[in-house]
């Protein structure tokens, strides 16, 4: 594929305007063109092209920066711009966000899946995002899948979900077959690095881990396992890391062996119990975070994030890890990375899901990117919401070549 430098550039400008504006709403253009280095000419001309594709609008005039100086005014994105849908897909269970592209949430569900093969859950889950999508009266920009597995993101490709007996599942294919929508899917873990990515984009975290945790009730119909489900997620250098084979944060413990099948080696019936037994959570919890010594100590992270019911008793672990995995707290202080509970949204993946989305939105995409199944830009965004427009370049395009 050739790549349109000016076309790259377009984007990428806008793609850093359209990122300040939603890290400091109320933002001027004059702050944008200093912040960003770039002509006040070029702002202008980004800024106007966003207004008048609804993606931004002016506020209130600011205080003037001197006195009898002009007030500036203020930009903000339009958070009736569109919808970005977040889905966490587990064998049992669901959860669903709908997001405005500022990242506040309009709606969330969960439910139990009804015994169904994965397409039809996707279909399932689909329906209900239309539904609400009708309701709440908004475009549909995109749909963010986070599942258990190895995924190849930037290709839309589930390599391999063992709760789902999935390989090689073209996920994108799928849905924008039979959807006109844009279509992602990533792995579950790294979907709660997208999210504390976003919830902290005005912070420079430095390279973090966030861990994910579900309790699993064994459904049978996938040959799922009961238990505790842990993935690991991995941001360095600013970037969520998916590892050369896509499988970076598929953790197996120090307990485990090559005939094992899942994450940790412990007998079968401490896992089940796991989920109810105190004694079975506490084994469950030093075998995990026992094996967690060796990953902090390498990477040197600044920040430990923590997600998931089995983790929501903070007290409870600290104590637990503080008397029988003591070197877990010794490694975290050791580095100086600060260890940071977030235990109680059940919806972390399916908004660092949707989340995703908004981080490739307001990014400058790298260019290997750019041949990507999944890479999107301005204009295909903005075609997602004005339907019509796109109809219209198409014919004026075919008319010009005709």
């Amino acid at each position: 594929m050739r790549i349109n430098n000016n076309e790259f550039q377009k984007n990428a400008n806008t793609s850093l305007v359209a990122q300040l504006i939603w890290k400091n709403p109320g933002i001027s253009r004059v702050d944008i063109a200093r912040e960003l280095n770039l002509y006040r000419s070029t702002v202008t001309n980004i800024i106007s092209s966003l207004i008048d594709n609804e993606v931004v609008y002016e506020g209130e005039e600011g205080s003037g920066v001197s006195r009898g100086g002009r007030k500036p005014i203020t930009l903000h994105l339009n958070e009736r711009f569109g919808i970005v849908a977040g889905f966490d897909i587990q064998p049992s269970h669901y959860r669903l966000v709908l997001l405005d592209i500022t990242g506040h949430t309009l709606f969330e569900e969960q439910g139990k899946l009804e015994e169904a093969d994965f397409d039809s859950i996707v279909v399932f889950l689909m329906d209900l995002v239309l539904e609400q999508v009708e309701r709440l009266g908004l475009p549909l920009l995109a749909v963010v899948a986070g599942i258990p597995g190895i995924v190849e993101s930037d290709q839309g490709i589930i390599r391999y979900a063992e709760p789902f007996g999935l390989r090689n599942y073209d996920f994108h294919s799928f849905v924008s077959s039979r959807y006109d929508v844009l279509v992602f899917v990533e792995n579950d873990a790294n979907c709660t690095a997208w999210l504390d990515m976003t919830i902290n984009r005005n912070i420079n975290l430095g390279d973090f881990i966030c861990m994910i945790a579900d309790y699993h009730e064994g459904n049978y119909q996938f040959d799922d396992r009961a238990g505790i489900g842990v993935g690991i997620g991995l941001c360095l250098d600013g970037k969520v890391y998916h590892g050369s084979h896509h499988s970076s944060g598929e953790i197996c413990t120090l307990s485990w062996r090559g005939h094992n099948s899942g994450q940790t080696g412990l007998p079968e019936e401490l896992l089940i119990k796991s989920v109810s037994d105190e004694e079975a959570w506490a084994s469950f919890m030093v075998d995990l975070f026992s094996s967690l010594v060796p990953i902090v100590s390498v990477l040197d992270p600044r920040v430990f994030f923590i997600h998931g019911r089995p983790f929501n008793d903070e007290r409870k672990l600290r104590a637990l890890l503080s008397d029988r995995c003591p070197q877990f707290l010794d490694v975290l202080s050791k580095v100086g990375c600060t260890l940071y509970f977030d235990t109680n949204d059940a919806t972390v993946v399916a908004k660092g899901a949707a989340m995703m989305f908004l981080q490739k939105l307001f990014a400058v995409p790298e260019l290997s990117e750019i041949e990507s199944k999944t890479h999107f830009d301005w204009d295909d965004v903005i075609d997602q919401v004005f339907p019509a427009k796109r109809t219209y370049v198409k014919l004026k395009q075919e008319e010009t070549h005709g």
